[in-house]
């Protein structure tokens, strides 16, 4: 059943997200522990502190916008590679019940991601990349329309 398929990509991407915007979080941190001894060590050069200063203020931003690019490649990715799956429209209804799975896991990957993010060592990390934390908060209803999306691509196609 290939309409399986299509709700595992589905699912793919959300893991895929959740897991790049752990990464991009806790690299932040690691970061910030890593600049603030580069600049307070006084046997680097000031141009090597100066580097350093320079690729933290831009580290936030790059990921932030990162995710957001990577959020939008990886959903248009599904809706086509999902357009391109045959498909009979007798598996709607199997479609449509296994897409409940895929909204409980963007739930359970959302509160995973949440739970990771309120934490109090990482939540002043987590409110600097603001795209990241509101597709995260509201994972949720952007994956009921992604998934509607790809019901859509997967079962209305022209055939000839």
């Amino acid at each position: 059943m290939k309409s399986k398929n299509a709700v595992m990509d589905g699912i793919t991407v959300l893991v895929i997200l959740v897991l790049f915007g752990i990464i991009s979080v806790i690299g932040l941190n690691l970061f910030t522990t890593l600049n603030d001894e580069v600049q307070s060590d006084s046997t680097f050069t000031p141009e090597a502190q100066a580097i350093s200063s320079s690729l933290f203020d831009k580290y936030p931003v790059l990921m932030d916008n990162l995710f957001l690019f990577a959020f939008v490649l990886l959903i248009i990715f599904t809706i086509v590679s999902v357009f391109l799956l045959e498909s009979h429209p007798i598996f709607f209804i199997i479609t449509v019940v296994l897409l409940v799975g895929f909204f409980l896991s963007a739930v359970l990957l959302g509160n995973v991601f949440d739970d990771m993010m309120n934490d109090s060592d990482m939540s002043t990390y987590a409110n600097q990349m603001p795209k990241m934390s509101w597709i995260m908060q509201h994972i949720l209803p952007l994956s009921i329309v992604n998934g509607f999306i790809l019901v859509i691509a997967l079962f209305m196609k022209f055939r000839g």
